[in-house]
């Protein structure tokens, strides 16, 4: 009896997937721990292996996202079993089915289910017409009616096979087609809004209407700050890393967070929760799939409180690194407290600037540090040239007032102003 392989569930907050590639041929035999296929979350994208051997059947194809626990494919004991369970149309189980997935760590989990042929579902007569994003964008660009499509997906959903092979109507008549026109706007090109990029839409706006953001702006005298980097870049060849200022920002972020708990806090439930442990998200950008795009991934570095500026410093180029090849593991973008966005490496004077960062839920607090410049300032009594750091942080009034967040604003310039003060 063939068995059911389920969508993965990769990370705690993880509730859907896309199934970026397939990295097994429809029929084709497969070892278990063979490559199998790449899925993408809202975070990230993992490369997973085949749980179990057997001849590999496709339910759902390539580009398509589905909830967690939902039957993508099928492993048939053999290639009889292969063949009957193709021939006769089938495509899933229901959805929720018990199967062969993954945990978290990448193996194979769950129970086994044999499962027997099912013919495909119609699309439902009335309301929602279920189909995927993919299906829905081709049926929209052909001038196809979805409710004359009868799916082949789990559950009867609409996926792009059906589309292709259905026969076009009259022509799409989408908005994107009508700017085409002439004497109006042309399309340059698209992005989809969805993986990567559709999570960080949802998030943000989710966000924006959810919190009571407020930011405060502060500009730091980095002076002293540069002259301790140097003694580590001196020395660079010792400790195996050069110790960025970003390290200096985490460390003094932990020390903040210590002095005002509340800043390290976020809302659960109806709760206000304040956690033991400073575990600082990291912004890290990443290139997009197309020429215009760009994608954000947020790695955890944990336990700041606990590290001193080396190990800080080797962890966060670790974590980039891997953020930006795509080799983050299940759980590294999980557990924040408090996230820095740092935008100094975007380069250019521009970036000796103030903004309004968005907070990442339910951590209640962001800071983003830009690029140190040299400028002209009062520095006891005269006019210097110092090398000065600006401070953008965004709270989340509903957690922390007025006072505490100066107390941690004060705190975090005290620290930077004064490195040494950090090894207190």
């Amino acid at each position: 009896m063939a068995t059911n392989y389920l969508m993965p569930k990769l990370a705690m907050g993880m509730n859907e997937g896309t199934v970026v590639e397939w990295l097994a041929a429809e029929g084709q035999q497969v070892e278990r721990g063979a490559p199998l296929m790449q899925v993408e979350t809202e975070k990230v994208a993992y490369d997973v292996e085949a749980p179990v051997a057997g001849w590999f059947h496709i339910v759902v194809p390539a580009g398509e996202t589905v909830p967690v626990e939902s039957v993508i494919g099928q492993f048939a004991a053999s290639a009889e079993e292969y063949a009957a369970i193709t021939g006769g149309g089938v495509t899933a189980a229901a959805a929720t089915a018990p199967g062969v997935q993954f945990n978290d760590k990448l193996t194979s989990t769950g129970a086994v289910m044999p499962v027997a042929p099912a013919a495909a579902a119609p699309a439902p007569a009335g309301g929602r017409i279920k189909a995927s994003p993919l299906a829905r964008k081709l049926a929209r660009d052909r001038g196809i009616d979805l409710a004359a499509i009868t799916g082949t997906g789990p559950q009867g959903r609409i996926v792009k096979r059906d589309v292709l092979a259905a026969k076009a109507g009259a022509p799409a008549t989408a908005a994107i087609a009508q700017m085409s026109e002439p004497g109006t706007l042309t399309v340059k090109g698209t992005v989809p809004l969805k993986g990567v990029r559709g999570a960080i839409a949802r998030r943000m706006t989710q966000s924006l209407q959810t919190a009571a953001q407020l930011s405060q702006f502060s500009e730091v005298d980095a002076t002293r700050l540069l002259k301790a980097r140097e003694c580590f870049v001196a020395n660079a060849d010792a400790y195996g890393t050069r110790v960025s200022v970003n390290a200096f920002v985490v460390k003094a972020i932990a020390v903040a967070c210590q002095a005002v708990p509340i800043a390290n806090a976020g809302i659960v439930g109806d709760e206000i929760v304040l956690w033991n442990e400073v575990n600082v998200g990291i912004a890290v950008s990443l290139p997009g799939q197309g020429e215009w795009d760009s994608g954000l991934i947020v790695p955890v570095l944990r336990n700041a409180e606990r590290k001193g500026l080396v190990q800080i410093d080797r962890e966060l180029r670790d974590l980039a690194t891997r953020a930006r090849e795509g080799r983050l593991v299940p759980g590294e973008t999980e557990g924040g407290t408090v996230t820095l966005s740092p935008t100094a490496a975007m380069g250019g004077e521009a970036m000796y600037s103030w903004s309004t960062p968005v907070l990442n839920l339910p951590q209640a607090l962001i800071v983003q540090p830009g690029m140190i410049m040299e400028r002209a300032v009062v520095h006891k009594g005269k006019i210097r040239k110092r090398a000065m750091l600006p401070l953008s942080i965004t709270f989340d009034h509903r957690v922390l007032d007025g006072d505490p967040v100066a107390n941690f604003v004060v705190t975090l310039r005290r620290c930077l102003q004064a490195p040494e003060l950090m090894l207190a």
